[in-house]
């Protein structure tokens, strides 16, 4: 899971994802956010302004590990959509289904 980094900052783990969110690195990222979720940190936020590409695996896993944030009282809130992964919400609707920060709050 090369050049993801993880930070929990005030009880919340934010996430700087960087590369093409499909296959093997989907299924990376869901497991590491699911042993957070088991070790007490339910509330994400995952930095998307380095994410060049997303498919359908990767949209699922959002998906997957929003489920198990939420049966743990916790969120995710994403942050930086841009181009071609911006345009695989808005298709897919699920700019409906997360908190989407604008670029702006992506930054801080």
């Amino acid at each position: 899971m090369e050049n993801q980094e993880f930070v929990i900052v005030d009880n919340q783990v934010v996430i700087n994802l960087t590369g093409d969110l499909q296959g093997e690195l989907a299924a990376a990222i869901r497991e590491a956010v699911l042993g957070y979720i088991d070790d007490g940190y339910p509330n994400f936020r995952l930095n998307f302004s380095r994410v060049s590409g997303i498919n359908s695996t990767g949209l699922g896993m959002l998906v997957n590990i929003q489920k198990r944030a939420l049966q743990n009282g916790g969120s995710i809130t994403i942050a930086g959509l841009d181009g071609s992964v911006k345009a695989a919400f808005d298709r897919t609707r699920l700019t409906r289904a997360f908190t989407i920060l604008d670029n702006q709050a992506a930054a801080a």
